[in-house]
């Protein structure tokens, strides 16, 4: 399936963009040869990745929603939420977004030859987008990976979960380097970087920026839910 975006009851691809269409070309004449898994914590510039990898022309899987369950499955977390995602890996290139970046070892024996890319930032500018983005509202995955713990009086837990991640992903991937890239989107060099890496022309456009906080507005983010709910539920 080239175009997953135009499906209807598709609930998990990143919908059609300024960078959805900058990266038609690429799609259509470029045969992607491994999958991209994106596996930085949320908040580190994953959705800002997943526009960049739509305008490289791959197609770019979001959040798993198939997996919102896994509290009610018999199975281990990370065996039910590969079970529900497999149906997913037929349709996308790129997987960016929660739970990826959980299922970094899963994924790797899945996919022996995908590419992996750690997004970072610093963890005190870390915590603080997640509590401006987040708040004190409840979303699907945050109890399995924060064990109920609450980010404004907890914080350093949060912290702690955030850094024990990407070490984990460091020390897995210490003796296959080519299969890992670790980048912070704040580097002026970031397009070349993530193009070498993939192998890939640096296009001739700005890299996105989404999820600012600067530009956010409840207001805006209620509007944004609310067409997302009428054109693709």
């Amino acid at each position: 399936m080239i175009f997953p975006e135009f499906v209807r009851n598709e609930v998990n691809s990143m919908k059609p963009s300024g960078e959805f269409f900058a990266g038609l070309f690429r799609r259509i004449f470029n045969k992607r040869k491994e999958k991209v898994f994106v596996i930085g914590y949320h908040k580190t510039g994953t959705s800002s990745l997943g526009k960049a990898m739509l305008t490289l022309g791959f197609r770019v899987c979001g959040s798993l929603k198939e997996g919102y369950g896994y509290k009610d499955s018999d199975k281990a977390f990370p065996e039910y939420l590969m079970e529900q995602a497999q149906p997913l890996f037929d349709k996308y290139d790129a997987f960016q977004d929660t739970p990826w970046f959980l299922l970094y070892k899963e994924l790797y024996y899945r996919f022996p030859e995908a590419k992996f890319i750690l997004t970072i930032r610093d963890e005190e500018k870390w915590i603080k987008s997640m509590q401006g983005h987040f708040g004190k509202n409840s979303y699907p995955y945050h109890d399995y990976i924060y064990e109920g713990s609450d980010m404004f009086s907890d914080s350093e837990k949060y912290i702690q979960v955030y850094k024990q991640h990407n070490s984990s992903v460091r020390e897995f991937f210490k003796d296959k380097p080519e299969q890992l890239l670790e980048i912070n989107l704040k580097e002026d060099d970031k397009w070349e970087k993530i193009c070498t890496f993939l192998n890939v022309k640096v296009p001739q456009r700005d890299f996105p920026h989404v999820n600012k906080a600067s530009s956010r507005t409840a207001l805006g983010t209620k509007i944004k839910k609310f067409i997302k709910k009428v054109l693709y539920k």
